[in-house]
């Protein structure tokens, strides 16, 4: 009888070892310290010429099909846009071959981007959720409680680069409107000397009639001085 359990329990281990040696080798696992220091070499590389990095904080992002095998990387802000750089998990088996590195890599524009400090990954972490436009789907990332600092400097520094964009656009509102305004505005040209009709017509792309038209002009006897209407204003 007792043989007869012996042979069952090893029956029963042998799977349950074999099980837990498969789950050890080829579930996906990435420490966090690894993949924020491959993350930053890769960031390196996504960089355009001249860019200029600001803020990073490391983050993982959490997709349902793997909650449980996260997405390690780093959000950064840089003076251009926001970029997020992360690791894909590999089975501990992988590392040893020689398929390179898998990198999800997205990014997002200042003058569209939306992000809010929140709650994510069902409420169990702090973090950012980040939307392309306010009707896109939210990206959302996890930020540790010891990187709370460095989320913050990330938010900040997507705020300040946001209001600089908002003032940008605002002061390109106002020279358009002040260029068009002055468009619609009538031109004159005041007469010097050694000037005749004809080379003043040709100045601004009139023929000598239309000028002398635009100013009630009976012949070409012009005087130093004198304002000759060359572009009347429009409406």
């Amino acid at each position: 009888m007792r043989t007869l359990l012996r042979v069952i329990t090893a029956l029963l281990l042998v799977p349950i070892a074999l099980a837990t040696l498969g789950f050890a080798l080829y579930a996906p696992v990435l420490p966090v310290r690894v993949a924020r220091s491959m993350s930053a070499r890769q960031l390196a590389m996504v960089l355009d010429e001249g860019e200029r990095l600001e803020r990073t904080t490391p983050a993982l992002r959490r997709p349902l099909w793997r909650y449980f095998h996260p997405i390690a990387g780093l959000l950064a802000a840089t003076d251009r846009r926001l970029i997020w750089v992360g690791v894909e998990p590999r089975a501990i088996i992988e590392w040893s071959g020689e398929e390179p590195s898998r990198f999800e890599i997205r990014d997002w524009s200042y003058d569209s981007v939306v992000v809010a400090d929140t709650r994510v990954h069902l409420g169990v972490s702090r973090g950012l959720a980040v939307r392309a436009s306010p009707d896109a789907g939210a990206l959302r990332f996890a930020v540790r409680p010891v990187d709370a600092t460095t989320r913050e400097a990330v938010i900040a520094t997507i705020e300040r680069r946001q209001a600089e964009v908002r003032e940008t656009a605002e002061r390109e509102r106002i020279e358009q409107e002040r260029a068009a305004f002055l468009a619609r505005q009538p031109v004159y040209h005041t007469v010097q000397r050694g000037e005749a009709v004809s080379s003043i017509a040709v100045l601004y792309g009139l023929t000598p009639d239309s000028l002398r038209a635009l100013n009630s002009l009976t012949s070409d006897r012009i005087i130093v001085g004198q304002e000759l209407l060359v572009k009347p204003g429009a409406p």
